[in-house]
């Protein structure tokens, strides 16, 4: 790996909270958000391809998760606190630009609310594998948060996070082993995301939308239907675009990373003002 694709962790004070980033590249920063109860790593191998492409890449550990930590030693409960932390990391590592915005899962889930509430700062968002509302799927954990009371709570996470990959990713034994791994550390944080998965709706703020809109599923994915993702760009109007990706599923930054560095790039480019070179 080059010099100027090298990752390098950081810490910065946000809100005076200690926060954790990776970060890699020069140029048109990209903020990527993880999924439920994992962290900055699903980045590591997208990261240097945005580097490649002229991007300044930059993935944070959510508060409470990993090496971030939680505000006031309370997890996020809701998606709109994740979006706002969100929000203010990049107005903290970027001041004066406009950020891309990449999230999946329950940063997914970020990328709509900060698509409702935030569009204006950002040059593009780039939701994946996420939703406007509510998932239909998982009931609410809430009354799972304590570990005592299930101790199935993580190796849930651990399952669900694995069988969720594409069925090509499924097949690869060190990919399984890794993303098991990093899924490893988030009791209390996992369940305060999938309770901000399982609440959240901001499908009556996507219609004044200031930046363009990305949308990925990937076609393995049983976690999010793709009607509702449809729904959603139906919702924010001509500015949305939706791209659904064969044999990948939950986790496309770790499963194909180089088709997504060239799928966003694509879409930044042709629908910014940045070029790279």
């Amino acid at each position: 790996m080059s010099a100027a694709a090298e990752i390098i962790g950081r810490y910065v004070e946000v809100d005076g909270n200690r926060t954790f980033y990776d970060e890699c590249g020069e140029g048109t920063p990209v903020v990527c958000v993880h999924t439920a109860g994992a962290d900055s790593r699903e980045y590591q191998y997208l990261l240097p391809l945005l580097a490649e492409r002229g991007y300044r890449g930059l993935a944070l550990d959510l508060p409470g998760h990993s090496r971030s930590y939680p505000v006031d030693w309370e997890p996020h409960r809701t998606i709109n606190q994740h979006a706002e932390y969100v929000h203010r990391f990049a107005q903290t590592v970027c001041p004066g630009e406009k950020p891309v915005m990449i999230g999946c899962s329950i940063g997914g889930c970020t990328a709509f609310d900060l698509i409702a509430n935030h569009s204006e700062d950002f040059l593009a968002i780039v939701p994946m594998e996420g939703l406007a509302a509510g998932t239909p799927i998982l009931p609410f954990p809430g009354e799972l948060e304590r570990p005592a009371w299930s101790t199935a709570w993580k190796p849930f996470l651990e399952f669900a996070a694995v069988e969720s990959l594409g069925k090509p990713t499924l097949a690869d034994d060190a990919k399984v082993k890794e993303l098991w791994w990093q899924h490893q550390n988030c009791q209390q944080a996992g369940n305060g995301d999938i309770q901000g998965w399982a609440t959240h709706d901001v499908t009556d703020k996507l219609g004044d939308v200031r930046c363009p809109v990305l949308i990925i599923k990937g076609a393995d994915d049983f976690w999010v239907p793709e009607s509702l993702i449809r729904y959603a760009a139906e919702l924010i109007g001509e500015r949305a675009e939706v791209a659904v990706l064969p044999d990948i599923g939950h986790y496309p930054m770790f499963e194909d990373p180089e088709g997504l560095a060239e799928l966003v790039d694509s879409f930044v480019k042709a629908n910014t003002e940045v070029a790279h070179a």
